[in-house]
């Protein structure tokens, strides 16, 4: 079974790196590589510095929501390395299975309960949800117009993200413990017994961020990584092509908001090219085409920013990964 597995493994790692080559080699087809390598090195270095900047202002209202929404009972600085881990397997791993390296740091080095780190998760991902929905509803108003998708389309994708996001935030913990009490009818014994007390202490946590009133500062700060990611995604990819000739008015950033959000989807599928190479630049590149832009500054845009973007949360991760595994025993 270990061999099976391992085997299983490989493969899978191997198709995504055919994935990656496939797409990669079909969309850079005709791109010139000396002038890939000559835009990274000629990018503009005042939006590329207000790129650091947002970018590490996300990571930090990332850190703080998670810290808020763990009752600051972790340290902050091992909730910031938990963060940058997370970031970092988020990228790496197909189907957003990286997040779940959140809960397994938050139960093995922030010693909380499981349910802690899954409801926490959770809350977190619902609000980001909430966060999103005006970002898509302006973008798709502002630089759809009538020609991308239909008004009533832009307004029924926006309220249905923050509905859902809303719903499932208050409803997540009654669910819980109604499915708990569920399983307790009766001489509940063995696996019943045991989850139906998972199930009971997971709807504690999520009715604990509600009394203690934990939700209204992570939804602020849900909206603030959202601005962070989609305003650094702008700024890196604005450095890239000003030397193309671009300016802000011509790049528009609710345009690079849409083919930020298509990539993102795109490399959170659970077929993807590795480290969501390939397909993050097929999403993107045809979103911006279709929204107008030349297919070659298209195709280099998108493929920079992702390089660069990986390379920093890869660097930050694997120091938090170092950090955290050699860190003494009760350190704080």
């Amino acid at each position: 079974m270990g061999r099976a597995s391992l085997g299983r493994s490989w493969a899978a790692w191997a198709a995504s790196l055919m994935v990656a080559a496939g797409l990669l080699a079909y969309f850079l087809r005709g791109v010139d590589s000396n002038r890939i390598v000559g835009t990274a090195l000629n990018a503009s270095p005042g939006p590329f510095l207000a790129f650091l900047g947002l970018f590490g202002l996300g990571i930090a209202a990332r850190t703080t929501r998670f810290w808020i929404l763990l009752g600051r009972a972790v340290p902050f600085r091992t909730v910031l390395s938990i963060t940058l881990i997370r970031n970092l397997l988020v990228d790496l791993l197909p189907a957003r299975l990286g997040e779940l390296s959140y809960v397994y740091f938050v139960t093995t080095k922030g010693k909380r309960p499981l349910e802690d780190g899954v409801a926490t998760l959770a809350i977190a991902f619902f609000l980001d949800l909430v966060a999103l929905s005006p970002l898509v509803l302006a973008a798709l108003l502002v630089v759809g117009g009538d020609t991308l998708v239909p008004p009533w389309v832009a307004w029924t994708a926006s309220a249905v993200l923050a509905a859902g996001g809303l719903v499932a935030v208050l409803l997540a913990g009654p669910i819980a413990r109604r499915l708990g009490a569920w399983l307790t009818r009766g001489a509940a014994a063995g696996w019943k017994a045991e989850g139906a007390a998972r199930l009971l202490a997971l709807g504690a946590s999520f009715d604990r961020a509600k009394r203690e009133r934990l939700l209204l500062p992570a939804l602020v700060l849900s909206v603030a990584v959202r601005l962070c990611k989609y305003g650094s995604a702008y700024c890196l990819v604005l450095s890239l092509l000003v030397p193309l000739g671009y300016s802000m008015a011509q790049l528009g950033v609710l345009r690079v908001f849409l083919g930020s959000v298509a990539a993102e989807v795109a490399a959170s599928l659970p077929v993807h090219g590795l480290a969501g190479f390939g397909t993050y630049e097929a999403a993107w590149t045809l979103t911006l085409e279709e929204l107008g832009y030349p297919r070659d500054h298209a195709i280099i845009s998108g493929l920079l920013a992702h390089a660069i973007t990986q390379g920093i949360e890869y660097v930050l991760g694997g120091a938090a990964l170092v950090w955290i595994f050699n860190r003494r025993q009760g350190a704080v």
